[in-house]
């Protein structure tokens, strides 16, 4: 049960110093596939399991993405700085999402923000970034003040609600894993004391 109650501390812990890289942190070369998979596997990895497969980042997920024509496809088999942008938010919100939705919020969000001045995937990105971690830091401290859901809102209502759904599901599958865990050592303890008696 200690061992238990650990892991989901320093998960907590992870979450709470977890940043997601801005786009100017993104890798600057265009990537191939291997390259891609392995960098958003090391990026999002506090997200899932390693031995998780249904959460696991690979190239068929991405080339699927490619074919409905939600990521960019590749140049010379190279993906660009955009293309591995939309792979990260894809990634944390078809946890909540349908992936014809996750591509429409990437398409809209990306619109919105075309009429100022600079790149709109980059402005995106780093717009989702700050409140996918606001939404994340607050929800696995167990904050109860949620006055900063406002400005957020304010700043981006569908990004913020997308966030929220996705804090809350991680969370709450991590808690329910935990209880799972415990549970199932509670459980074979028993049958060993079982046993033994026979």
């Amino acid at each position: 049960m200690q061992a238990t109650t650990d892991k989901l501390q320093n998960w907590r812990e992870q979450i709470a110093s977890f940043t997601f890289p801005r786009w100017q942190e993104l890798p600057e070369i265009e990537l191939y596939m291997d390259q891609v998979v392995g960098y958003l596997s090391q990026k999002l990895a506090v997200f899932y399991d390693t031995d998780d497969d249904g959460r696991s980042i690979t190239a068929t997920m991405i080339n699927n993405y490619v074919k409905q024509k939600i990521v960019q496809s590749p140049v010379k088999k190279r993906y660009s700085r955009a293309a591995v942008s939309a792979l990260m938010v894809l990634f944390c919100a078809k946890q909540v999402l349908s992936i014809g939705l996750c591509g429409a919020l990437i398409a809209q969000c990306r619109e919105d923000m075309g009429s100022g001045d600079g790149d709109p995937a980059a402005q995106f990105h780093d717009r989702f970034c700050h409140i996918f971690e606001t939404v994340l830091h607050h929800t696995v401290a167990g904050d109860e003040d949620l006055s900063y859901l406002s400005e957020l809102r304010r700043c981006d209502c569908t990004l913020t609600t997308t966030a929220i759904a996705f804090a809350n599901q991680i969370y709450a599958e991590r808690l329910i894993l935990q209880n799972a865990g415990s549970d199932s050592k509670t459980d074979n303890n028993k049958e060993k004391e079982i046993t033994a008696n026979e």
